[in-house]
Parts: structure tokens; sequence; C-alpha cells
């Protein structure tokens, strides 16, 4: 049996337990069995809760064990996580974390392969296998580095390194049940060069929020004249001279303004909230331009051309931040945790984004920037890595 290590809480949203749930669902279609290891009841309930609808055709090949443990203190939870591996015979364990340590690997390859998501790059870890999926890897020194690091039985670290690795959902490369690679938005001329033309924006930050980008960037929105449908009703500040504007929301279970944010959408008949969003790409499909944080949705977005407006939320994204802001699909608006306005601040930048790309064929040009970035079949190598250790 294959075993995964993550959590998904209030604090570190649902972003570590989503990719893997996705390669999850790919070692099952192998044939195999897949164990969650969760440090607490919230990360069960966040498991439960995403896990549903992934394996509603096969709920009895994957498990959930709550360890008892606090998710900031990995080394303190090795003795339960080693009886847990033992009693269901775990032989491959990938492990999704930022609460990592050197010593928390050294332990665990003691027990069993261990494959290892690493964003951060805080350290040298002695894994058997090494993940990171960004565009900017190689400005990271993993080579070099990894050339004499061994993991279980002494082999050295495999390294699964770029883009072709980001383990997006199957939705992300089959658009409507067809395998595609190039699938795309709107149509070419779904937003044309009139003034008046109408506009669909995808706003999304997160399972959490945790910085209120959501309500922010709506309120700031609207005093730019960016909220309506392209007439007086709602709040009566839409402005003529631009496109008229659609906004789909994603609000996420963690997320804290929910409430506000329903409220300003029945005052707005151009805001539509969606919640526990299954078909996020279809979604994306429909929109026209994304507003969102510099995490795993830049390269979903990226997977499906859709241009994106962009922000920082934490340190380790500013790499993230320099290839996605370079690809000419993307512009960033700002670190939300050091402008001097905080959120609103970026929140102004991104409406001065907004304005500037609805007329003309900008749009256009960053929709074909973003061509052939990613694959999307980034969970099929890693659950094929993770299986080919099991093999062996």
């Amino acid at each position: 049996m294959i075993g995964i290590r993550c959590d998904a809480n209030s604090i570190i949203a649902s972003g570590h337990m989503m990719r893997c749930l996705t390669v999850a669902k790919e070692i099952v279609r192998q044939g195999h069995s897949v164990a969650f290891f969760v440090a607490d009841e919230e990360s069960e309930g966040a498991f439960r809760s995403m896990a549903a609808d992934s394996f509603k055709d096969s709920p009895e090949a994957v498990s959930v064990t709550v360890l008892g443990t606090r998710w900031q203190d990995m080394e303190g939870e090795l003795s339960a996580l080693g009886k847990e591996l033992s009693a269901k015979n775990i032989s491959v364990l990938l492990v999704d974390s930022y609460k990592v340590t050197v010593t928390y690997f050294e332990k665990l390859k003691e027990l069993c392969r261990v494959a290892y998501f690493d964003d951060l790059k805080a350290d040298i870890y002695p894994v058997d296998i090494l993940i990171n999926y960004s565009g900017f890897y190689e400005k990271l020194g993993y080579e070099e580095d990894y050339k004499a690091v061994t993991g279980h039985d002494g082999e050295p670290t495999r390294l699964l390194m770029g883009l072709n690795y980001a383990p997006l959902r199957e939705q992300f490369y089959r658009a409507g049940g067809a395998d595609s690679n190039t699938s795309t938005c709107k149509s070419e001329g779904s937003q044309t060069d009139s003034k008046k033309d109408h506009i669909s924006i995808l706003l999304a930050s997160g399972g959490a929020d945790a910085f209120g980008m959501l309500i922010g960037t709506l309120k700031v929105a609207e005093k730019n004249g960016l909220v309506g449908a392209g007439n007086s009703s709602g709040s009566g500040t839409v402005n003529e001279e631009l496109a008229s504007v659609d906004w789909h929301v994603v609000v996420g279970a963690l997320c804290k303004d929910a409430e506000k944010i329903d409220d300003f959408a029945k005052a707005n008949p151009g805001i539509h909230i969606h919640r526990s969003v299954s078909d996020m790409a279809g979604l994306m499909r429909v929109c026209d331009l994304a507003v969102c944080a510099a995490g795993t949705m830049l390269t979903e977005c990226a997977a499906v051309g859709l241009p994106v407006i962009f922000y920082q939320v934490a340190d380790n994204q500013k790499y993230n931040v320099e290839f996605f802001g370079n690809t000419g699909g993307m512009l960033f608006s700002g670190d939300v945790t050091e402008a001097a306005g905080g959120a609103t601040e970026v929140a102004q930048n991104s409406c001065r984004h907004i304005k500037s790309l609805m007329t003309g064929r900008r749009l256009k040009d960053m929709r074909a920037a973003l061509s052939n970035l990613t694959d999307g079949r980034g969970a099929i190598r890693i659950a094929k890595a993770l299986l080919k250790e099991y093999g062996s």
C-alpha cells in the first residue's frame, strides 16, 4: 500500500491535500490502495469532504488515519506514524508539509521509501524521491546539492523536476472528456475590441483566503466601477465607459469572510458565488481573466490558457512570481504581506490591470503566451514514480 502524509486546515489551507488527492486518484487508477495520515480531526474532516467526489466509485481504495498529533511538530509524530506505517504495511510514503526536518526524514527512511513535495528547498532531505514542479527549479541548484543524497536502500535520490510534474487534476487536460493539451478559455473572438464588451473574471484566493483578498478585491473593484453588469443596477457605481463585468468568486470552505461575500453578492447582480467547485477547469474556461494568489492556481490557469492577475501572499512564492510574471500571460499586482496598504493596495493594483485589459487584444496575446507551458499530467508521472518504488 502507498501512504500519504499531509494536512489541511484554516491556517495552511487545502493546497497540500488537494495535490496529494490528485496523485492518490492516479494511484488508485493503477489498481493500488492509498492510506492517508493526518495530524488531527480538522484535517480528517477536510480529507473526507475533499475526497468524497474523487473516490465515489472506489471508496474502499482510500483510507484516512488520525495520528492525534500537532501538525506543526512533525518530529513529534514519528512514534505514532511509525506504528501506523507498520500496521498498514506501507512501503512508500509521500509527504507533503512545510514543517518537515532532516531528522524527520532520517527516521522515516529507516521504515520505508519516502517521497517529498519540496516547494521551499529549505534543506537537503534524505529521501528516495524529491518533487519540485516549479518552472524555476533550475535556479535552486537541486542537481548539485543532491548528488550524494540517498534514500531508504542507499540508492541516490530521484529528482522529479519542472512543470511536467505539476499534479493537476485531469479536468485540466481533458476538456469535456476528450484528452487535450491545448484547451483554452473562451473562443478567440469572445473578448473583442469594443469598449462596451463583456468580460468575465474569476476571483479566487485559496481555501482559507487568510488575507481577506476576496472581499477586499470586490470592494475596491466596486469603487473603481468594476462591479455590475454594465448598467446602474446594484451599487450604481458601474463605469459605462468600461466593459460590463461579471465576477465569478470561488469561496473556499475555510473562508472567514464567506458571509460578507454573500451579502455583497446579494447587492450586486454581477457577482456569482461558487462553492465546492468540482470542475474548476470548466469554470476557468468560461472566464476571460483570473485574479488570484501566486499558488498552484497559476499552473492550472496556464494549463487552460487563462490570463491572470496575481499577487504574492508568502515568501516561498517569490520565484513563482518571477517565473509566471515573465511568461507574458500573467500580470503581478504586488505582495500582500509587504505592501504599505496591505490587501487594499494590491487590490487597487489588480483593478488597474483589469481596466488596462478591457479593450484591445492584449488578453488574446496573453492567452497565446501561456500555451504549451504545461500539459498538466504531473500527477500521472508522480504516481508512476511512486509505484515504481513500490514495485522495487
